[in-house]
C-alpha cells in the first residue's frame, strides 16, 4: 500500500522533496495534499507536481484523513509548532533538519510522539545514503584501526538567504550547515562528546556566519569541524585511524565510496521530471524509503537515525550556540 503524504510548505527544499519522491513507485508513494500560507504559491506548487488537494491553513492538512506522513520543510523555527500540530492530530512526520532549533523542543516532540506511538524522524537525509551504511561497514571490519580524528569541513555561499541570516527564521551556520557535520562525527564515534570548545564569528544581525569547534570524546578521540556560509570549503569530511584513513568528499549527500585506489563503489541517484535546486537531491528518495520502511513495520523510530541521536545532536548544538552567546531559540506552546 502506497504511504500517502502531505506536504507543509513550498520552497525549494520542499520542491525537492516532492520531485524526488516522484521517481519512486507509486505504489509505494503518493501526495496526496500540499500547504503554505501563500495561496498562489500553493496553487502553483500543487499544478507542478500534480497534487489534487491544496490548503492555506495548516490545521486543514492536519485533519486530512487521507494523509498519512507529514514531510516538514518550512523554516527552521517553526518546526515545532508544525510538528507539534500534526503529531497532535495523529500524523507521522518527517521533519527537515534540525528537528528543533533547541534541545528542550526536540525533547517535548518526541515525547509527544512516543506518547501517541506516531512514527517520527528529524530528515538528516546523509544518514539513509548508502555510501553511509558502507562506509559503516567498512570501520565496523577495523581497517583503519581504531579510529581518532575525525575532521568536517562544510562552507558554502548562502550568508545572504533568510534562513541562514535571519535570527527570526531560526538561522546561523550551526543550525543550517553544522548539524550535518555534528551527525557525521557522532554516526563515527557513536556518543557523546565529553568537552566541546567552539569559537566563531557573529554577523549585524547576531547569527553564526560561521563556526569551528573541536569535538573531544573518551579514549584520545577528537573531531574538529567548521562551517561557513560566507566562503565556499572543501566539504569533505576525513577520517584517520592508527591504520589508515578515508576521505569522503560531498560528505553530507555522497554517491561515491573509494576505501582504497582499487575499490571504488558508486551509487546512481534517479533521473527527476523536475530539477533540483540543491545537490544530490534526488537522494532525498533514500529518507522518503526509511518512513515508509519504518512505518509499515509498526515502527516509531528508525535506527539508522534514532530519537536518542537526534536529542544527542541538539544537546551539541545548543552548546556551540551558548558558547558562542547566541540565545537558544524555544518555541511558546
Amino acid at each position: 500500500m502506497a504511504l500517502s503524504w502531505g506536504i507543509v510548505d513550498v520552497g525549494p527544499i520542499s520542491h525537492d522533496f516532492v520531485t524526488a519522491l516522484a521517481t519512486l513507485p507509486k505504489k509505494e508513494h503518493k501526495i496526496v495534499s500540499v500547504v503554505a500560507k501563500n495561496v498562489k504559491q500553493t496553487e502553483a506548487f500543487a499544478i507542478l507536481h500534480d497534487i489534487k488537494t491544496s490548503y492555506s491553513e495548516y490545521e486543514s492538512l492536519a485533519t486530512d484523513e487521507n494523509v498519512e506522513i507529514v514531510y516538514i520543510g518550512a523554516p527552521n523555527l517553526h518546526h515545532y509548532k508544525l510538528t507539534k500540530l500534526m503529531l497532535e492530530n495523529g500524523k507521522h512526520v518527517l521533519c527537515e533538519k534540525p528537528l528543533c532549533t533547541s534541545y528542550e523542543d526536540s525533547k517535548k516532540l518526541i515525547s509527544l510522539a512516543q506518547s501517541k506511538n506516531l512514527f517520527l524522524m528529524e530528515g538528516i537525509w546523509s544518514r539513509f545514503f548508502p555510501v553511509y551504511e558502507a562506509l559503516d561497514q567498512h570501520i565496523q571490519t577495523n581497517s583503519l584501526g581504531d579510529v581518532l580524528v575525525v575532521n568536517v569541513q562544510f562552507g558554502v555561499q548562502i550568508s545572504e538567504d533568510e534562513r541562514v541570516l535571519m535570527k527570526e527564521f531560526g538561522g546561523g551556520a550551526i543550525l543550517d550547515l553544522g548539524i550535518y557535520a555534528l551527525q557525521f562525527a557522532q554516526l563515527i564515534y557513536k556518543d557523546d562528546p565529553i568537552k566541546i570548545s567552539c569559537t566563531g564569528h557573529l554577523g549585524i544581525c547576531g547569527i553564526d556566519e560561521s563556526m569551528s569547534c573541536i569535538l573531544r570524546y573518551s579514549n584520545g578521540r577528537i573531531a574538529t569541524i567548521t562551517t561557513h556560509s560566507k566562503v565556499l570549503l572543501p566539504n569533505e569530511a576525513i577520517i584517520i585511524g592508527t591504520k589508515g584513513s578515508l576521505k569522503l568528499s560531498t560528505f553530507w549527500a555522497p554517491t561515491i565510496l573509494q576505501t582504497s585506489a582499487a575499490n571504488i563503489t558508486e551509487w546512481q541517484l534517479p533521473h527527476a521530471r523536475h530539477r533540483f535546486n540543491f545537490h544530490n537531491s534526488a537522494g532525498l528518495t533514500y529518507e522518503a524509503q526509511e518512513c515508509r520502511r519504518c512505518i509499515r513495520a509498526g515502527l516509531i523510530e528508525s535506527s539508522k537515525l534514532t530519537h536518542n541521536e537526534t536529542l544527542s545532536i541538539a544537546k551539541i548544538a545548543d552548546e556551540l550556540q551558548r558558547q558562542m552567546s547566541i540565545p537558544i531559540n524555544n518555541a511558546i506552546d
